[in-house]
């Protein structure tokens, strides 16, 4: 429940252009799931959305 709410948090950081917070809750999320990487459901590649966003 708590990886849910944390990619939920990080999908409404990136909507909002919080790319800050997003970040955040992405490696908060690497780290419960004891990867510098995680990729789990509902995970956003930030690098990606950076680039999307031209940042």
């Amino acid at each position: 429940m708590l990886l849910r709410q944390l990619a939920e948090g990080m999908t409404e950081a990136l909507a909002a252009g919080d790319v800050e917070a997003a970040r955040i809750a992405h490696e908060t999320i690497g780290r419960l799931l004891g990867t510098p990487d995680a990729d789990a459901g509902g995970v956003i590649d930030l690098a990606a959305e950076r680039t999307r966003r031209g940042g």
